[in-house]
């Protein structure tokens, strides 16, 4: 893969396929798989460095790059790039895609746009994701439609390690409590399972906007009361570290291809 394309297609990942075989076969089948591309912007460049996501947008539209991307951007200038993967033989699938892509655009017009971000953000990292689905939560009449849900909070839990069973129960405990009380925002979970800061799991709940979200919080979170105050110390006692992020979906920097 080349470097500089990696960099914005979320998918630079070094690995070996052969030392990834037993993981892949037992993973894939369990769950979407995500490569998510994980960008910490500086402040005084966020409009440079979207300029220049909108122009990659431009060229895999014009190129039909095949592969989609939903973009996040948290208040504190993190962006995230979610690109869903049918399994770990697909990312070097996108590998071959990628150096499509920088035929189709040429040498001097990438030089131009790769050196659009030079100073733009201060670190990215990779990494692959899982949902787990058997550990979400979908109602069965949502409060929301998915287009309606434009404002994210994302929660990352970092478990001790040798933990991930019992905090994984803990979560079953959590779907069987909302289920019960028939609340009407979902929830999802993942979990990274290739990256930095391994084991890590990230929820994701949503909103209209901050105040609907956090208004609603309020509401659902006088459901479950003692339960729900008993379920997090549970919750908190698995892990080594816990953060929060505040972010919003930008369909003006996500990338879905046109239907064949």
């Amino acid at each position: 893969m080349k470097g500089k394309i990696s960099v914005f297609l979320m998918v630079g990942l070094v690995v070996s396929l052969c030392a990834l075989t037993t993981m892949a076969q037992a993973e894939e089948q369990k769950g979407q798989l995500w490569s998510v591309g994980h960008y910490v912007v500086k402040p005084s460049m966020v409009s440079e460095f979207e300029a220049g996501v909108k122009e990659w947008v431009a060229q895999c539209t014009k190129h039909k790059y095949p592969y989609p991307w939903n973009a996040q951007s948290s208040e504190d200038f993190l962006y995230l790039f979610f690109t869903p993967v049918d399994n770990f033989a697909d990312i070097d699938n996108m590998d071959k895609a990628d150096d499509e892509l920088a035929k189709k655009i040429g040498e001097e017009q990438m030089q131009t746009l790769m050196k659009r971000f030079e100073g733009t953000y201060d670190y990215y990292r990779d990494y692959i994701a899982r949902s787990l689905p058997e550990l979400s939560y979908t109602p069965e009449n949502p409060r929301l439609k998915p287009e309606e849900s434009n404002f994210v909070s994302t929660d990352f839990y970092y478990v001790q390690s040798g933990k991930e069973k019992e905090f994984e129960e803990v979560n079953k405990e959590w779907v069987a409590l909302v289920k019960s009380k028939n609340i009407a925002d979902g929830y999802s979970l993942g979990v990274r399972i290739m990256g930095t800061e391994l084991p890590v799991y990230i929820g994701n709940s949503r909103g209209k906007n901050a105040a609907d979200y956090f208004s609603q919080g309020e509401k659902n979170r006088a459901l479950i009361k003692d339960e729900g105050t008993a379920l997090w110390k549970k919750t908190m006692a698995l892990c080594r570290k816990f953060e929060s992020r505040n972010s919003w979906r930008r369909s003006d920097l996500s990338y879905i291809p046109e239907e064949k």
